[in-house]
């Protein structure tokens, strides 16, 4: 006859099979979907791989157009996959951190628990409830298992709860340390595979940017040529300049996306409408130069910090500065050493600034000083990107120094 509170076997059955038949019924739709999803990144980067091939040089800007919306949409979908697994990588350690949180906790009971059940024992010799109990202990037989059954009947049934919750904590504290050891090693493997998409994500904006300054490198070639057509054929020069200027514009929207998140930091590259220069954050430089600093702008945001700053000026800028910082007489602006100058300025036509080449970065609106971390940042890390600091300058930093 059954009993209350279990199941006929038949109905244990039929449960069963049907909890298998929804398994077997939804397991190929959740596969479907992420297959799904592997595919179509797939399509994208090979799409992409396509497109970074593109000759920037002899393609139409419908081409250029399509080749920068692949990249893009490369970019944009190894981003999403790695955001994904860094966040699965974080609900890992973080079920390992709770686990660990939890097995501490229950060893800390059961340190407590252990303590009263010493004492419910001792008080059991000490203070037996009854005469059978003190002729127990006189018996020969004191250590077998009956005689030790009845010391713990012996005791008060709040004492025998006591043990009962040692040993069910004790069971608890193992099955913690079995739950935190199996979310640490679904860690590593999601950090594994973290690794694989950054990899992939790190590719793609790879791609991206040497498109992005192939086309630059051809807008300012075109700028070059309307700039030269200007005095034989003007409306033929504001017509590729307006044609270069759209494209621009079009380099800087299939380019926004590319950055990790944050602030100002971001290192999107924007061609402006000036032969061989580029705005990155805020930043106009070299077109040369450029990838370089998207990819320190963007580790620096990744790190916490969100630079700014300020590049290229051209020799109308260096003179007013000069003038400013060195004095107003001609041999003060043109001759005089740039250390007799307060703070330090290069001779106009000498700046790195006129080049492009050097950046004075800021750091929450105000030039980057030795106290800063972000400053401390650079001086390990703005090297690998091919950026030098000028010594007694923290916010100072150009390719190749000066």
């Amino acid at each position: 006859m059954p009993t209350s509170g279990r199941l006929r076997p038949s109905r244990a059955i039929s449960l069963v099979l049907v909890v298998v038949v929804a398994a077997v019924t939804l397991l190929p739709g959740s596969g479907a979907s992420a297959d799904t999803a592997a595919d179509q990144r797939e399509v994208k980067r090979q799409r992409a791989a396509v497109a970074s091939q593109i000759d920037t040089l002899q393609s139409t800007d419908a081409q250029l157009d399509a080749a920068l919306a692949a990249l893009q949409a490369n970019v944009t979908a190894t981003q999403a996959a790695m955001n994904d697994a860094d966040a699965e990588v974080q609900a890992a350690q973080a079920r390992a951190d709770q686990a660990d949180r939890d097995a501490a906790a229950t060893a800390a009971h059961i340190d407590e628990l252990r303590g009263q059940v010493v004492q419910a024992a001792v008080d059991a010799y000490v203070d037996p409830q009854a005469d059978q109990t003190l002729d127990m202990f006189r018996e020969d037989s004191a250590n077998d298992a009956s005689t030790k059954q009845a010391l713990i009947d012996a005791t008060s049934g709040a004492k025998l709860d006591v043990v009962d919750e040692f040993q069910s904590e004790q069971q608890r504290l193992e099955d913690l340390k079995a739950e935190a050891e199996d979310a640490r090693a679904e860690a590593a493997q999601r950090r594994d595979a973290l690794a694989d998409k950054k990899a992939g994500f790190d590719a793609a904006l790879s791609q991206q940017r040497q498109v992005s300054n192939q086309v630059a490198a051809r807008i300012s070639d075109k700028l070059a040529e309307s700039q030269a057509l200007s005095a034989l054929d003007s409306k033929l020069s504001s017509q590729l300049a307006a044609e270069q200027a759209a494209l621009a514009a079009r380099v800087s929207r299939s380019s926004s996306g590319g950055g990790r998140g944050g602030g100002g930091g971001g290192g999107a590259v924007t061609v402006i409408n000036r032969p061989g220069l580029s705005t990155v954050g805020g930043i106009t430089v070299a077109s040369s130069v450029a990838g370089q600093l998207a990819s320190l702008l963007n580790a620096a945001s990744a790190a916490g910090y969100n630079l700014g700053g300020s590049g290229f000026r051209d020799s109308s800028g260096q003179v007013a500065l000069r003038r400013q910082n060195c004095g107003t007489s001609d041999y003060a602006v043109y001759q005089m050493s740039p250390d007799q100058c307060s703070p330090p300025t290069a001779i106009p036509g000498r700046s790195k600034h006129e080049q492009g080449l050097a950046i004075d970065f800021t750091i929450g609106g105000r030039t980057l000083q030795t106290s800063d971390g972000a400053y401390r940042w650079m001086v390990g890390n703005a090297g690998s990107y091919g950026f030098v600091n000028l010594p007694g300058e923290p916010w100072h930093w150009s390719v190749g120094g000066g």
